[in-house]
This record gives structure tokens, C-alpha cells and sequence, in this order.
């Protein structure tokens, strides 16, 4: 299913992504069984020393024994965070950065 209104076929989708990687674009790939799923997220961030918490309609993501009250964010923010730790341990950001496929942001 094509979610993109601008793209309005299959072989539309299929030129981008020709053309894309054609002017040295790179597709970004995920590892087998990575997934956005919170509990998978705190795991695997627990694993790289971090908490990942929800408090009531906030996030908090923290290296774990950070002093002090924790930051609460939004979700756009959160995600963020959590891909600032991801990139920082080889994994591929959830977010697409402003700099690729603009003509797809609004």
C-alpha cells in the first residue's frame, strides 16, 4: 500500500527509488527482527545503558544512573533520542533526517 499521495503508482514508487539510488542515494535497511515495538526499544536500549520509560502521556529517555529528574518528552522528541542512541551504536534512525526526501515532507 502506497501511503504518499504524490506517488499515485507502484512504478512511480519504483522509478524514485531507481533514481534515488542511481544519484548515490542509499535505501536504509533494518536487521532481521528489528522492530519500533517500546518493550523491543527499552531492551535494547537497556542494553546500551539507557532507560526508556513512559510517564502518562511522556517519554524519558536517559543513560541509566543519570542524577537528577528526568527530562519527560513528546514522542517526536523521544524518538529522536532514541535515534541519537541508535546511530551511535550502528543501528539505522526511525526518523527520516530533513535532509532526505524532501519533496515527501509537507
Amino acid at each position: 500500500m502506497i501511503t504518499a499521495p504524490h506517488i499515485k503508482s507502484r512504478s512511480d514508487l519504483t522509478a524514485m527509488i531507481i533514481d534515488f539510488t542511481a544519484n548515490g542515494g542509499k535505501v536504509r535497511e533494518f536487521k532481521r527482527g528489528f522492530t519500533s515495538d517500546w518493550g523491543y526499544l527499552r531492551d535494547l536500549l537497556q542494553g546500551y545503558g539507557y532507560e526508556v520509560k513512559i510517564d502518562k502521556s511522556f517519554y524519558i529517555v536517559r543513560k541509566i544512573g543519570e542524577k537528577g529528574r528526568p527530562k519527560r518528552l513528546g514522542r517526536t522528541a523521544a524518538i529522536s533520542a532514541i535515534d541519537k542512541v541508535l546511530v551511535a551504536h550502528g543501528h539505522q534512525p526511525f526518523m527520516i533526517s530533513k535532509h532526505e526526501f524532501l519533496e515527501a515532507r509537507p
